[in-house]
């Protein structure tokens, strides 16, 4: 297994516009990086657990039977819309003001990866172009999963830092609810790649 290349890999996929990034995307604009951070990790995590099953192959029998595959794309495609609708349609509020229980932490962003289409796509690729036929299961599940997160950490950072870098622009009412409304269709836009 060559780690470097996978790294590549993992950087690149994790970069990509994707349900997790743009809700990264809102929680650095309501909460800014530090207090963003726990969705950071709950995001890498969540994805870095969805490989180790998918490349243990727990999740290769998932997604050989087409009606768990079929229940998966529906619950994670209602799932994300409805998060698309939530950012939509959230109030603008000055952002010193915001509740800070409404922020996505670590759990929610961490079990959002297992209704994230993109995750098991991007976990299925992964175990079919670096995992070897033979060696341990168990260890190239580990090893992947840990340089995934490593690797997503730095891919999902840009788009919890540029939510943040927004802050003081959507102080402003009307871009606010342009940015809501743009993020919320972005995320809904992304569930065309699974239909």
């Amino acid at each position: 297994m060559e780690l470097s290349a996978f790294f590549a890999f993992a950087l690149i996929a994790s970069v990509t516009p994707g349900p997790s990034n743009v809700l990264l995307t809102t929680v650095g604009a309501r909460m800014g990086i530090l207090r963003g951070v726990p969705a950071l990790l709950g995001t890498v995590v969540g994805t870095g657990l969805v490989l180790f099953i998918v490349g243990f192959g727990l999740g290769a029998t998932l997604l050989e039977n087409d009606m768990a595959l079929s229940a998966l794309r529906f619950v994670g495609m209602g799932a994300l819309l409805w998060l698309a609708w939530m950012i939509a349609t959230a109030p603008v509020e000055d952002t010193a003001k915001q509740d800070d229980t409404k922020v996505l932490g670590f759990l929610p962003a961490f079990l959002l990866q297992w209704l994230n289409p993109k995750a098991w796509i991007i976990s299925v690729s992964i175990v079919g172009a670096f995992m070897a036929a033979d060696g341990s299961a168990f260890l190239q599940a580990s090893t992947l999963s840990a340089v995934f997160i490593s690797a997503a950490i730095l891919g999902c950072f840009p788009w919890l830092a540029s939510g943040a870098a927004l802050r003081k622009l959507l102080q402003n009412p009307t871009v606010a609810r342009f940015f809501n409304y743009t993020l919320g269709l972005s995320l809904a836009a992304s569930m065309i790649t699974i239909i």
